[in-house]
């Protein structure tokens, strides 16, 4: 038990540590100091969650790698410990984003940093899942805490986009625990080492099939797959940026993570099962990207993008391959970090500019702000000398690596890489067009993180265009 504690759950017993920091700190509120300093409740509580952040990174990167314990129901690999660290890095930026967003809740900010903490407890959690039960608690958790992280600002339409997501997210658990019990049926047991050792010496029956696609189709809900992608687009309308900042990154790395697990072993026996992930991948990289082309709001656009980069991803994940999954990993760190970048902008405009809308979205009187924003856009769209680029690159050839029946996909991959050209070149043509109008941006607002931020995802967007190497022979290293 010690053992177990000591290798699994030293990052998990820092945020939970973290947790309770942050409610004791909600019930003892220097009202006091509040009243004399207003922004010292935010900053108290910024820096707690920071400090809980940096010691889970630590304690994710202390863990011993290739361990299992609590009777095999947790794990932890190199490719987890990886993930884990990128799902905390995003919670991490997410605490510099927030300032615009606890300003109008200064009361409320140990219970948004409560929720934030569960959020990401329970996405760590859902990566060393090794049975479906931890796996559901885990992913339930991390799912409570964004239905309410996304309805926690004022007004209207964030309560909306969160009943909006909490209706889906329960739709999709229906999905997943509809084929969950299919696969208890046929093999008795919910821990996927059991369940691939007796898959393995059985014949696959067309219910294992239907199980499997169901279990596919309650994850990829989260990731706003076709066709149940119509939810992203009112919910990133009705989300404030920082909160999408998590909201498209975070259950993005979780699911890719659980379903390369799942793909390695338990869904790994049928080729129909393959065939149908394949299939709804293209099918969702087409429809966004024809939606984003007509689009005009700048949070539809970037919905598109996410549904889009997350069909590309599953599209190689359909050939699955540790070579296939390597370039996964490679591809999701480069969307991360320029998807980051591009919510950073955002969040540093926000209060300035009105309508988030490409005929009316203002530029910051900072150029250098504007240039980070369009290298993060052209990452997104693929162009050379950018991360975008390599991690494009790299997915088509993993497919190429499976086989040459395979390069029709390649090709339609590579049409509609184009097409996201077009959108993504719109994005970045709109803020540096002459007749764009200049927000001077007040103290507070060039006082915050957002601008960093922006300027440090657009660098590494940048060093890793090129120089991706070393990277990509980590990624590599991931799955040998």
């Amino acid at each position: 038990m010690v053992n177990d504690l000591l290798n699994i759950f030293i990052p998990h017993i820092i945020l939970i540590l973290t947790i309770i920091a942050q409610l004791v700190l909600g019930i003892l509120k220097p009202y006091s100091l509040a009243f004399k300093y207003k922004d010292i409740n935010i900053r108290i509580s910024n820096v707690v969650t920071i400090i809980g952040i940096i010691g889970a990174i630590a304690g994710t990167l202390y863990s011993s790698g290739d361990y299992a314990g609590f009777n095999y129901s947790m794990i932890v690999t190199s490719d987890v410990k990886a993930l884990s660290v990128l799902v905390l890095i995003c919670g991490l930026i997410t605490v510099f984003l927030n300032t615009n967003l606890l300003r109008g809740n200064r009361q409320g900010c140990y219970k948004y940093h409560t929720l934030l903490l569960t959020a990401l407890l329970g996405g760590i959690c859902a990566l060393g899942a090794n049975d479906f039960l931890t796996l559901f608690i885990s992913l339930e958790s991390m799912s409570f805490a964004l239905y309410f992280l996304i309805a926690f600002p004022k007004g209207y339409n964030s309560k909306e986009a969160g009943f909006k997501y909490l209706i889906t997210n329960a739709i999709s658990i229906a999905f997943f625990l509809f084929g969950v019990s299919y696969i208890l049926g046929l093999t008795s047991s919910l821990n996927f080492t059991e369940i691939t050792q007796i898959l393995e010496s059985e014949r696959c029956s067309i219910i294992y099939a239907i199980a499997s696609i169901m279990i596919f189709a309650g994850l990829g809900m989260k990731l706003a797959l076709f066709p149940f992608a119509n939810w992203i687009l009112d919910v990133f309308a009705g989300s404030e940026t920082s909160i999408l900042n998590l909201l498209s990154t975070v259950p993005k790395i979780v699911v890719t993570g659980v379903l390369i697990r799942l793909l390695s072993g338990v869904m790994g026996f049928n080729a129909e099962v393959n065939a149908v992930i394949l299939i709804l991948g293209l099918i969702t990289a087409l429809w966004a990207n024809i939606y984003a082309i007509k689009e005009t709001n700048v949070k539809k656009i970037l919905a598109c993008s996410s549904a889009a980069n997350a069909a590309y991803m599953i599209v190689i994940l359909a050939v699955f391959s540790s070579f296939a999954a390597s370039a996964v990993i490679f591809y999701l760190i480069c969307y991360i970090f320029m998807n980051m970048g591009a919510f950073a902008y955002l969040n540093m405009i926000e209060p300035e500019c009105k309508q988030l809308t490409l005929d009316k979205l203002s530029r910051t009187d900072s150029r250098l702000s504007a240039s980070a924003f369009a290298v993060c856009c052209l990452g997104l769209a693929g162009l050379p000398a950018t991360s975008g680029f390599v991690g494009k690159i790299f997915l088509l050839y993993s497919l190429l690596q499976s086989g040459l029946i395979l390069l029709p996909i390649v090709l339609l991959l590579l049409l509609l890489f184009t097409t996201g050209l077009y959108f993504y070149i719109k994005l970045a043509r709109s803020i540096i067009q002459t007749n764009q109008t200049v927000i001077h941006l007040h103290y507070k607002i060039l006082n915050s993180f957002s601008r960093p931020v922006l300027l440090l995802m657009a660098l590494i967007t940048i060093v890793i265009g090129i120089f991706p190497i070393n990277l990509i022979a980590r990624c590599l290293l991931l799955f040998q």
